[in-house]
């Protein structure tokens, strides 16, 4: 059976997080076996949802860079919100559309970010992360306004609750 794309890009982050020296403990989340959900549990304390964008756009302004849309649906939105009353995180997947010789950055938000810029109660929305030619940090807006920055070395230096 093939690998889809979503099992490709998770195992990135999960790859990521379990080859620190740090331990941590990783339980997916399948209420709906049917469906492709995107929720995992680390350390039985906080959740981590891993969503991907292989649709780069370059943009010329303030130097350059590259930027990619994160649509949520209402299922993801779903998964968001903080069912299990742990705390979420989202990893942003940013990659290209050829995986080939090609680095991809993963931008992770926390939960006061994700407060920020995601409404749980409103339908289909979605964020947009920019990565700046030559900087260290992604861009992150919502309906075209920059909100935060976020580092782009966090996922590797994150120190998982419940370590």
């Amino acid at each position: 059976m093939p690998i889809r794309m979503f099992e490709l890009f998770h195992g990135g982050v999960i790859v990521k997080l379990l080859r620190s020296d740090r331990p941590i403990t990783l339980r997916m989340i399948e209420t709906r076996p049917a469906e492709s959900w995107s929720t995992y549990t680390l350390n039985d304390a906080v959740d981590l949802f891993i969503t991907y964008s292989k649709a780069p756009r370059p943009y010329s302004r303030s130097g350059g860079g590259t930027s990619w849309t994160f649509p949520f649906s209402d299922k993801q939105l779903q998964q968001i919100n903080k069912i299990h009353d742990r705390d979420v995180y989202i990893a942003l997947v940013c990659a290209k559309s050829n995986l080939k010789n090609s680095d991809v950055p993963v931008c992770l938000l926390k939960p006061e970010e994700i407060e920020k810029i995601v409404d749980v109660s409103e339908a289909h929305q979605s964020i947009t992360v920019r990565l700046p030619r030559g900087r260290g940090q992604f861009r992150i807006l919502k309906e075209r306004k920059e909100e935060f920055l976020v580092p782009k070395l966090r996922l590797e230096k994150w120190d998982v609750p419940g370590s």
